[in-house]
């Protein structure tokens, strides 16, 4: 008889902990951190991007998390550098500073427009531009990474455009941060 309970008991304890671990292990690590520089992202040479796409894609992160700092409060400043932010503005502060590099740019293909109206449910629905990019997390004091991520994403529907699919990309930007710093 006891040995019948031990078993959905354990079951139960290991459900638990298993389902606690993931979010155990998402911590604020930008908690600290209460202004924002975010740079221009590199364009390697040899890139289908233009090398106004790392300016541009710079000032749509920018964008994405002031939109979310005005719904979290996460920073006290959040400027592209070279901006307009003087340096009285973030003295005094624990300053982060966000760079990346264009890992994929690719403009709409009407093959690939083709092909994915050929996947049920979905079909005329995916675009066939994307925009990846690897972003670093940087403490501007002692210059540490601390931490990096990739990400990628496309277009859809009707905006199948690569300036769109930035445009996703910078908002997933903002996700990350708001994820790391609460």
């Amino acid at each position: 008889m006891k040995m019948r309970n031990l078993f959905p008991i354990l079951l139960l304890l290991g459900v638990v902990l298993g389902a606690s671990g993931p979010t155990m292990a998402a911590e604020a690590i930008l908690r600290d951190y209460n202004a924002v520089i975010v740079k221009d992202l590199e364009v390697p040479s040899g890139s289908p991007a233009p090398e106004s796409t790392g300016m541009q894609m710079a000032e749509k992160a920018v964008y994405q998390i002031k939109r979310y700092n005005e719904k979290y409060k996460l920073f006290d400043t959040i400027v592209k550098e070279g901006g307009k932010a003087s340096k009285e503005s973030l003295s005094g502060k624990k300053v982060l500073l966000i760079q990346g590099e264009v890992k994929e740019y690719a403009p709409p293909s009407v093959g690939k427009r083709i092909g994915h109206s050929f996947i049920p449910e979905v079909g005329g629905h995916l675009g066939s531009a994307s925009f990846a990019a690897h972003y670093k997390f940087i403490d501007k004091e002692s210059g540490n990474v601390i931490y990096e991520t990739d990400l990628r994403t496309s277009s859809t529907g009707a905006n199948d455009t690569v300036e769109y699919a930035m445009d996703r990309n910078g908002e997933a930007l903002a996700k990350y941060v708001v994820k790391l710093k609460k």
